[in-house]
């Protein structure tokens, strides 16, 4: 795990959009699981209520994949790659906050089966790569994951 502007980020298993602020972990049977990094739930804010487009539909990268509702923000969660939407998690739709309290557990928001892999995997970074970007991304918009106000 890298902590950068008191931000968590595990480097194992996971590439990142650095910038839709997503995870994504690849799936034995060729799927994707997904959702925001810390800092893009930091963002977001304590959240409320998450409202996915329906199952089967097929998403563009970068197209929204679901709308999230905090207290202080209404927006989407876009989509790291090209694909079918095969899975939303119950528990996040349940409770919202689970995504604020374990984003890259727990709180995973949706499932994907990529259509364009091949294509568009370059544009996800891992390790010291994707480090790098982020650190560099939260050092110029001035993000942090330590205080109480953000954004």
């Amino acid at each position: 795990m890298v902590v950068i502007k008191g931000c968590n980020f595990p480097e194992e298993g996971i590439l990142y959009d650095i910038e839709n602020q997503m995870w994504v972990r690849f799936d034995d049977d060729g799927s994707i699981t997904s959702g925001l990094t810390d800092i893009g739930q930091h963002i977001a804010g304590d959240l409320l209520y998450i409202k996915p487009r329906k199952l089967g539909k097929s998403i563009g990268r970068g197209k929204r994949v679901a709308v999230i509702e905090s207290g202080k923000y209404v927006g989407p969660i876009n989509a790291p790659l090209s694909g079918k939407l095969i899975e939303v998690n119950q528990a996040v739709l349940d409770d919202a906050g689970l995504v604020n309290r374990d984003p890259y557990g727990e709180g995973w928001v949706f499932r994907l089966k990529p259509e364009k892999l091949e294509k568009e995997r370059k544009d996800l970074l891992a390790g010291r790569e994707a480090v790098e970007a982020l650190r560099t991304k939260l050092t110029r918009e001035e993000w942090d994951c330590i205080s109480d106000h953000h954004g």
